[in-house]
C-alpha cells in the first residue's frame, strides 16, 4: 500500500476515535435513558457534565432525541458517526469498501431508529455494525500499521471517555494497558514522558481522573 502519510494517518486515527466515540457514548446513552425513565429524569445533566458538553437540551425527552439524532448538534451520536464516515470514505482504498460499508449501515440504522416505535432496540443495530466494522478492520485489512493506527485511535478515545465518565479504576487501567500496546505499533509520534508519568499515576487505584485525562490529550504529537 506504500508509505502512510501524516494526512492519511490522521484520517485513520480519527476513524478509530469516532467509531469508538459512537460505541461508548451510545452504550451510556442506553444506561442514561433507563435511569431517566426509572428514577431520575434529570440524569442527562449529569451525563452532559461528565462528557463536558453544554446542557442545550432542557428536558430528558429533548436530550434523548437530540443527543442521538440531531445532526446539527456537534456532540450528537449521529454527528460522530458522520465524522467517522467522512474519514472512512477518504481512506476507502486503504480500509476497503466492505469495512467502510459497516459505517454506512450504522448511519442507516440510526436514521431508521429516529422514527421507530422501538428506538432503543433499533439503536442496538448501530452497536452491532460498529462491532462488525472493527471485526472487518481485524480480518479485512492486510496492512498492520493501518490496523494499529485505527486501534490506537479507538484506544485513546475509549480511555478519554472512560476517564470522563468516571468508570471504575480497574476498567480505566485495563483500557490504558490495551491502548499503550498500540503506541509503538502505530508508528505515530508520541510523548514518551507522558507515558512515563501516566504509568506512575495509574499504578495506584487512587489516581486523579482529571490529571490523567489532561495528560492523555498531550500524548500524540502533531
Amino acid at each position: 500500500m506504500g508509505i502512510i502519510t501524516i494526512d492519511k494517518s490522521d484520517h485513520l486515527f480519527w476513524l478509530g476515535r469516532y467509531t469508538e466515540r459512537v460505541y461508548t457514548t451510545l452504550k451510556d446513552y442506553f444506561k442514561s435513558a433507563d435511569l431517566m425513565i426509572d428514577s431520575d429524569p434529570d440524569y442527562y445533566k449529569v451525563l452532559c457534565r461528565k462528557i463536558g458538553i453544554a446542557d442545550i437540551y432542557g428536558s430528558s425527552d429533548n436530550f434523548k432525541r437530540k443527543y442521538a439524532f440531531d445532526e446539527a448538534d456537534p456532540h450528537s451520536i449521529i454527528s460522530s458517526l458522520n465524522r467517522a464516515y467522512d474519514n472512512a470514505i477518504v481512506m476507502r482504498d486503504y480500509i476497503g469498501t466492505e469495512t467502510m460499508a459497516y459505517i454506512q449501515l450504522a448511519i442507516d440504522d440510526i436514521k431508521n431508529a429516529e422514527n421507530s416505535n422501538s428506538t432503543i432496540a433499533d439503536l442496538m443495530l448501530v452497536i452491532d455494525h460498529i462491532l462488525a466494522f472493527w471485526g472487518c478492520v481485524n480480518d479485512g485489512i492486510d496492512d498492520e500499521q493501518i490496523r494499529n493506527i485505527i486501534k490506537l485511535g479507538k484506544g485513546i478515545e475509549r480511555l478519554d471517555l472512560y476517564l470522563s465518565l468516571e468508570k471504575p479504576a480497574h476498567e480505566v487501567q485495563m483500557v490504558y494497558k490495551r491502548m499503550k500496546g498500540f503506541l509503538s505499533k502505530a508508528k505515530l509520534r508520541y510523548d514518551e514522558s507522558v507515558i512515563y508519568t501516566m504509568d506512575n499515576m495509574l499504578s495506584s487505584p487512587d489516581f486523579s481522573y482529571d490529571n490523567v485525562k489532561n495528560l492523555l490529550r498531550k500524548l500524540i504529537l502533531s
